[in-house]
């Protein structure tokens, strides 16, 4: 009780007026249309009912020692584990009667759910940014090593050599009147811009922070390739001022392995070439004593004169097949079945690093456990749901997404006429002090309500689009047959970093299910006795529960 009164007191002495100003200065609607707050449990229907008491924490627990036991070692992409564990889900679908796409080759057995994905695994990459100033009859260059002042991160063998363009940030934001590109031309030249963001409390949104500053390194200049791609770049050489000794350690593990997506159609679609460099190079290419204290330096926007950079990358390349798992229950009504509500979890992890195993029971054993137990209680039921539900199990999300978008550019049910629901690391609950924190952040009137009517373990956040009332019914509806409080994260989902991704820049409908984030991510310690199978089960139903009411509206 004493916890409780502290989380209100901090509740209180945060909380914001619901109609405070934005960013751009315009009103914010209320955010109480973004919560599920508690109230009574209202039964769900049958027959979905009795498929959602089939899910429970015993078999969850079991499917998740299975995938994290040092057997599986980490199922790392291109490694035995994962192959180990795609056999294991595979061969799990066929004995619970769930059919393979399309029917599936019957002598195939398990295999027929197989989806192939090819890929190219590059190893011991080597490279350089090399930057030439010319002036009058003279000429200097100067190379800088790969894994020293500069990184490549995941290029495949290429060699570019372009004049330069220095672009600030390398950001375009017209809501906020904001455009380091303006006035340049960058075709078929290179940018070098600088990380980070502009000044100001404008660029702390978190939409913004997400796009073009987001603290995973693999998805930091996602945004800023893809506005260089569309504006005729050729490369981009960003700069990282802060912290580069602690980034390049990080760098040097990326470069001893890496996979790449093997199909043309990904290749097109990929943003030009990246080299992250340090300030080295900065002051290589702009000058020296062109760096002062600020983040960018005051030095004018456009084509540096008389200087020119190649990006070189070697490495050696094989070609290799992984796959992706999938599952279908046709749809009850004939005049439904052709649209598809997909639920999907990622399969593989992080493998393993010398003698160092990587267990993943929450990234993702929890999500892949999860989808499991909901195919088979979906399978199990007399009665399914009018339109077609099908279950994926991706390959190859931790380095880069790479089964979800082999599906996306190679789906086998449209994608007009598919849903997507995505389950990823739902095995920790959120703490109470970081729900009443939310709650003072988003301005929820109700909050005081909020936080003495619920059990913070009956707390989930859900991703998800504005603009889509069927995801936002469905979700209500499951909530309160299972007792449970929701917190609706409205995000485009573009810049996501899991399976759903891909789905949202195809516009595909997506809801992200996701537990939190807990000391123990993407380390040794991620082991299925530090998580929640409680929990697993929670976010388990409320899946189902979703998955169901929409396939069945």
């Amino acid at each position: 009780m004493q916890r409780l009164t502290l989380l209100l007191s901090l509740l209180l002495a945060l909380a914001v007026p619901a109609a405070a100003a934005g960013p751009a200065g315009e009103a914010t609607p209320s955010p109480d249309g973004d919560y599920v707050l508690p109230q009574p449990v209202e039964p769900l229907p049958e027959p979905l009912a009795t498929a959602v008491a089939g899910v429970g924490a015993p078999a969850l627990a079991a499917h998740i020692r299975v995938l994290a036991s040092p057997s599986l070692e980490g199922r790392g992409l291109g490694d035995r584990g994962l192959d180990a564990a795609l056999e294991y889900v595979a061969a799990s679908l066929s004995l619970a009667g769930i059919a393979a796409p399309g029917g599936g080759d019957p002598a195939a057995g398990a295999a027929a759910h197989f989806q192939v994905v090819p890929l190219r695994e590059i190893t011991n990459q080597q490279g350089a940014v090399t930057v030439e100033r010319r002036g009058g009859d003279t000429s200097s260059s100067r190379t800088f090593a790969v894994g020293v002042d500069c990184l490549l991160p995941y290029l495949a063998p290429q060699t570019v050599t372009a004049p330069v363009v220095f672009a600030g940030h390398g950001i375009r934001e017209p809501n906020l009147g904001h455009d380091d590109y303006r006035g340049l031309d960058v075709r078929g030249r290179i940018v070098l811009l600088f990380a980070g963001l502009p000044p100001g409390p404008e660029w702390e949104a978190k939409e913004l922070q997400s796009r073009w500053n987001d603290e995973d390194a693999d998805n930091r200049y996602v945004a800023r390739l893809e506005l260089a791609r569309d504006l005729g770049a050729v490369a981009v050489v960003a700069i990282e001022r802060d912290d580069w000794g602690a980034k390049l350690e990080d760098g040097r593990e990326a470069m001893r392995r890496f996979f790449l997506p093997f199909d043309a159609a990904a290749s097109a679609g990929e943003g030009p070439p990246l080299a992250v460099g340090s300030a080295a190079v900065a002051e290589a290419l702009l000058g020296a004593g062109a760096l002062t204290g600020s983040a960018v330096p005051a030095v004018p926007h456009g084509l540096l004169p008389r200087v020119t950079a190649t990006i070189s990358a070697s490495g050696s390349e094989r070609v290799l097949d992984s796959r992706n798992v999938l599952g279908v229950i046709p749809g009850a009504d004939p005049a439904l079945r052709d649209e598809v509500v997909m639920i999907g979890a990622h399969l593989d992890h992080l493998g393993r690093s010398g003698d160092v195993v990587f267990p993943g029971a929450d990234d993702n054993a929890s999500g892949t456990a999860a989808l499991l137990e909901i195919a088979k209680a979906i399978a199990a039921s007399p009665v399914g749901p009018k339109r077609t539900v099908a279950f994926a199990f991706w390959t190859g999300e931790e380095e880069g997404k790479f089964g979800s978008g082999h599906y996306v550019r190679h789906p086998v049910w449209p994608l007009e006429r598919t849903t997507y629901l995505n389950l990823d690391m739902i095995g920790h609950p959120w703490l109470p002090e970081e729900i009443a924190k939310l709650v003072a952040d988003t301005g929820l009137e109700q909050g005081a309500e909020l936080l003495t009517a619920m059990d913070p373990a009956d707390f989930i956040e859900l991703g998800l689009p504005a603009g889509l009332p069927e995801l936002d019914a469905a979700l209500r509806r499951a909530a309160v047959g299972n007792g449970l409080a929701l917190h609706f994260d409205r995000t485009a989902g573009v810049f996501g970093g899991s399976d759903y991704r891909d789905f949202a820049r195809a516009g595909v409908p997506f809801i992200r299910f996701f537990g939190n984030f807990f000391p123990g991510y993407h380390e040794p310690s991620d082991t299925a006795d530090a998580l929640d199978a409680a929990q697993v089960q929670r976010v388990a139903r409320l899946a189902l529960a979703t998955t169901w009411l929409l396939a069945d509206r």
